[in-house]
């Protein structure tokens, strides 16, 4: 892509009317809509999703756990944390982001050559940063609905799909934020040689994530990527508690720099 090439961004007022929100502040969807390789291209720094990003996934976290409880009453919290992990990943987001058209106005660098449908991570960003700044520009209680409405159908329909592979998928989450790879050790080997038990570790950046045990160190390792999530998918639902004072302190900034006037 060079910058004769360069499509014009489109108009976020017109996506924003096809989804019925009327904005109290169009920056901050023009903030979530933007990826970093636009900083280099207007020559400023932290004019993008990022910080968003954070807030969105948070408010995802809590709508869809509590839609998994309240729709699932016959499943125990394992299949629970099991359910919400299929709807927070990168492919369940990106699906989102692109039924609603997301792709067609997201903002890139021109340095940024992978044709926006294919960059799942990137729609998966924004479709998260975009229900953070609507949480900042509509207030909490319109941005529940929102997201609510979004996941309740499906999350109700849904089972939790058995051929999963928690490795994969524990690999895809910590790789969301950065590229370094997770890591597994075998912590203790007992029983005889007919019948081990192995106890392996998941590692990330030196700091355990969970352990599990098994017949083989394989099945060990599965345990342990199986109770890393669960124990994510929690750290997930807590973290909307300090997206609330994160979200308080944003609302203020943007009140005193943009004039904006919230719900």
């Amino acid at each position: 892509m060079n910058e004769e090439t360069f499509a014009p961004d489109k108009d976020l007022r017109i996506l924003l009317k096809t989804l019925g929100i009327v904005p109290h502040d169009l920056y901050v969807y023009e903030m979530a809509f933007t990826h970093s390789s636009r900083n280099g291209m207007n020559r400023v720094s932290h004019e993008d999703y990022e910080r968003l990003e954070f807030l969105g996934d948070s408010v995802i976290g809590l709508v869809t756990a509590e839609l998994c409880f309240a729709r699932h009453p016959e499943m125990e919290q394992g299949e629970l944390s099991m359910l919400k992990a299929q709807f927070i990943r990168t492919d369940s987001e990106s699906h989102y982001a692109l039924l609603m058209h997301f792709d067609e106005y997201i903002r890139v660098g021109t340095s940024f050559l992978l044709p926006i449908k294919e960059a799942t991570h990137v729609l998966e960003d924004v479709f998260e940063s975009f229900i953070g700044a609507l949480y900042l520009d509509q207030g909490r209680e319109y941005t529940y609905r929102f997201v609510r409405q979004i996941y309740e159908k499906d999350i109700a329909e849904a089972e939790v799909l058995e051929d999963g592979n928690p490795k994969s998928n524990l690999q895809e989450a910590m790789q969301a934020e950065k590229k370094e790879a997770v890591t597994y050790k075998t912590l203790s080997e007992e029983g005889p040689a007919h019948a081990r038990s192995y106890t392996c570790g998941v590692y990330f950046e030196g700091t355990e994530l969970g352990r599990g045990s098994g017949s083989s160190k394989q099945l060990a390792e599965v345990a342990a990527a199986k109770a890393a999530l669960h124990a994510l998918s929690l750290d997930a639902d807590d973290a909307i508690f300090a997206s609330a004072d994160e979200a308080s302190a944003l609302l203020e900034k943007y009140d005193e720099d943009y004039g904006m006037k919230g719900n």
